[in-house]
């Protein structure tokens, strides 16, 4: 039962603001934002903090607004162009570059590339780096794939009842820590890279910059 914005809408985006799944989107000279249906995870909280009461949920949008619910996701079939996954050899190719920068920084780790279901495409694990180091990789590559943001995002919402409900579902393999970024093609998410080995979140997170420089650099 995804969210749905009306004609009221008055362009504020405090609702992209707020969207724990980057689900809110619109493009230069449209009369509004849009909400896309299947990646919209019924969290409410765009209803919550939209200034003109634009938002409903599906099932109780008011008659005279229905129209909204095909106007919303025909913005996505019209602006959301179908992207093909993450090549192994692309992913490869990322994991490599997270390596070469971790190696730079003195660092040990292990990189994992997911597609958009969180499914594994590719892991490799420096020589030095901790076993343990892969399952987190990859815990992080499937949050930030799951959610659509980048882990570090996440983290201030780790202890909310409603997230912790959310790992149970995911069979405990959202990890609300940085050291993620999913992948992004225009408007969709073809999959996500995770790192673990550093010291810190951070460091795990440029190592994720590195990676995602390969699909900057000449696309996937």
């Amino acid at each position: 039962m995804p969210y749905v914005i009306t004609s009221l809408c008055t362009n504020d985006g405090a609702c992209v603001e707020v969207c724990p799944v980057a689900c809110i989107h619109t493009t230069p000279g449209a009369p509004q934002f849009y909400i896309d249906p299947e990646v919209c995870i019924d969290c409410e909280q765009c209803e919550i903090v939209c200034p003109v009461d634009a938002i409903f949920k599906d099932i109780d949008i008011p008659a005279e607004h229905q129209a909204a619910i095909e106007v919303n996701a025909a913005f996505f079939r019209k602006n959301k162009a179908a992207a093909g996954p993450v090549s192994f050899e692309t992913a490869w190719q990322m994991i490599r570059a997270a390596h070469d920068y971790a190696q730079l920084m003195g660092m040990a780790v292990t990189a994992a590339v997911v597609d958009e279901a969180g499914g594994p495409i590719a892991v490799g694990r420096m020589d030095t780096a901790e076993p343990m180091t892969a399952e987190l990789a990859f815990n992080k590559a499937y949050t930030a794939a799951a959610f659509h943001v980048a882990t570090a995002e996440l983290a201030p919402q780790a202890r909310q009842a409603r997230f912790r409900s959310l790992t149970m579902s995911h069979r405990g393999r959202i990890m609300p820590v940085g050291g993620a970024i999913p992948i992004i093609d225009g408007m969709t998410i073809v999959g996500a890279v995770g790192v673990a080995g550093g010291s810190r979140p951070e460091q795990d997170i440029l190592c994720c910059r590195a990676a995602l420089a390969v699909i900057e650099g000449h696309g996937h």
